[in-house]
């Protein structure tokens, strides 16, 4: 069974818009399925297509934390994780679906088409080096290659392989870089993000953030989370102090506001999360398989 999940905030004109291409390319996959729409706190949800459940959470959680309580009650094999904003082409889960289960994949993405994409597609995304940074690539897409992270508003991934990794972490809470964070997790475990542009899906793009925060508090979050990223992720000794040497550069010379917060916000949470202290793929390996080369 494939589980579909889709968070949503106040979401129902964007379910509305949605929802119906997500269950025709379910029923068009060939195999048993459900939708869960979890409601994030936002109230409001009315009615939902044959076969679609609601999860109504209390309060509003943010996104990673909406995704976990949905696949807490999910019992697919496989999660289908979605944005309330994303239209599925008929044949985008069939597609998805013939790449797995496969030797060490942990997920695959489709060719997520946006306006927000330089290259026109969200799916692909290369790491690179630079500065101390892990710098987030696109990859225009062309063919079938590994990707650094399952991008959050649509992927398919094994139900047990998001359960081991323990789902989405709690700490990038409300929204931002959860999504790289469960990639680089799954890739430091040996598990490989699949890029699949074969398969399409469009996105509206950051509908329900960009109603619900200004620009500068998503600023100021995306700040912290990239910054958070780094500190609880990088293990390799050279790569922290070129890291943290970049996060003091930053402390010292952006003037920004916005980041300065971020940052500070980013070294409060650190201090309670810690540094992630796992065996596995090096820091180096990684970057070297998602450079996109």
């Amino acid at each position: 069974m494939i589980s579909a999940i889709v968070p949503t905030l106040r979401g129902q004109a964007r379910l509305d818009r949605n929802l119906g291409s997500v269950v025709a390319a379910l029923e068009a996959a060939g195999e048993p399925w459900e939708v869960l729409v979890v409601d994030d706190g936002g109230g409001g949800i009315g009615a939902l297509p044959a076969g679609v459940r609601l999860v109504a959470l209390d309060e509003n959680r943010g996104y990673g934390p909406a995704v976990n309580a949905g696949a807490a009650e999910a019992r697919g094999d496989y999660f289908l994780i979605l944005n309330d904003d994303v239209r599925l082409e008929p044949d985008c889960v069939r597609l998805l679906r013939g790449h797995l289960p496969g030797a060490g994949l942990f997920a695959v993405v489709p060719a997520i088409l946006s306006p927000l994409a330089a290259c026109g597609d969200e799916g692909g995304k290369a790491g690179r080096l630079r500065a101390g940074l892990i710098e987030i690539v696109e990859v225009p897409p062309s063919a079938s290659r590994f990707s650094l992270y399952p991008v959050g508003c649509c992927y398919l991934c094994p139900s047990d392989g998001f359960r081991e990794l323990g789902g989405y972490d709690d700490v990038f809470a409300p929204f931002f870089w959860e999504d790289v964070d469960i990639g680089y997790r799954a890739w430091r475990r040996g598990r490989r993000i699949l890029h699949a542009p074969e398969a399409i899906c469009h996105h509206e793009g950051s509908a329900t953030i960009s109603e619900q925060r200004s620009h500068a508090e998503r600023e100021q979050i995306e700040f912290r989370n990239r910054a958070l990223f780094h500190l609880r992720n990088l293990q390799e000794r050279r790569l922290r102090a070129a890291n943290l040497g970049a996060w003091a550069a930053h402390a010292l010379f952006d003037g920004r506001t916005q980041r300065l917060e971020g940052l500070a916000e980013a070294l409060v949470r650190y201090a309670k999360a810690g540094r992630r202290d796992e065996d596995g793929v090096s820091d180096e390996e990684i970057l070297e398989r998602v450079s996109g080369a």
